[in-house]
């Protein structure tokens, strides 16, 4: 189902529950339990470590593609053919499009947030792990009266492949923190010379993180891929030469705010 009906769906529920009528408006009173809040849908994120001469440098690899709320409205954005290199790694990140979108919602005694991020034709660390795409959503409500954080999250990803190999069959459903190992070898430019380093690691999907249950300040992040890789190999002249790889796909996160603490998020 369409995913603008199905949050239609989630917040005309959330209106009965409350005994309204939804209409969506942005200027209808919010969840007395909320101070401030926002929503945000990248296309990617993650870092590279590299470690030389007994060094380690890290990059971030920033939020691309980002639509983000902090006040009631929606925010879309896109973005095409992107391929990002790190730290003389090629090719970290390759993205053929990807779509993202956030919305902050007010109810009488409710606040919706939302952050949807899809993205296709992917392929991870030198094609290392390709995927023909990847969906994912986050849904958090507040509720006066009530200091937990209720979250929904859930995600789509097809035809995922390791080093080129047969198609692995990804669960529909998708359960939560589905693994797949990964292995295999990425190049590394250093000082000029290509250094072949073996690598391995897993790529976790439909992966979910919570902050802050306690305090005021809570934070709910769910990465419908995330690949993390690590190696290392000796080089003449150089020593070891290492490197650590972080690579999200289609991330979302949602951050809250409360009057005061929030006793728990729960995430279905």
């Amino acid at each position: 189902m369409n995913q603008r009906i199905l949050r239609s769906v989630r917040l005309s529920a959330l209106a009965c529950a409350l005994g309204l009528s939804f209409v969506a408006t942005q200027a209808s009173a919010q969840s007395a339990e909320v101070v401030s809040a926002g929503s945000k849908a990248c296309a990617l994120s993650g870092g590279v470590t590299v470690t030389l001469l007994g060094l380690n440098t890290t990059l971030p690899l920033p939020c691309t593609g980002q639509a983000q709320v902090t006040a009631p409205g929606s925010k879309e954005n896109s973005a095409l053919g992107l391929d990002i290199g790190l730290l003389g790694l090629v090719s970290v990140v390759k993205v053929d499009v990807a779509q993202q979108r956030a919305d902050y919602t007010n109810l009488a005694g409710a606040t919706a947030l939302d952050a949807r991020s899809s993205a296709a034709g992917l392929s991870l660390v030198q094609n290392l792990v390709s995927l023909e795409g990847a969906s994912g959503t986050l849904a958090c409500d507040s509720l006066t009266g009530s200091t937990v954080l209720q979250c929904q999250a859930a995600a789509n990803v097809a035809d995922v492949r390791i080093a080129g190999g047969n198609v692995i069959t990804v669960p529909s459903p998708l359960p939560r923190d589905f693994t797949v190992p990964v292995g295999g070898s990425i190049r590394l430019v250093v000082l000029g010379l290509t250094i072949e380093v073996p690598v391995g690691g897993a790529l976790k999907l439909n992966h979910v993180t919570t902050q802050g249950a306690g305090t005021r300040n809570v934070s709910v992040t769910h990465k419908p891929a995330q690949l993390t890789l690590g190696g290392s190999v000796q080089v003449g002249g150089l020593g070891l030469v290492g490197v650590n790889v972080e690579a999200a796909v289609s991330p979302e996160t949602i951050n809250v705010t409360g009057r005061t603490p929030f006793t728990a998020v729960t995430v279905d």
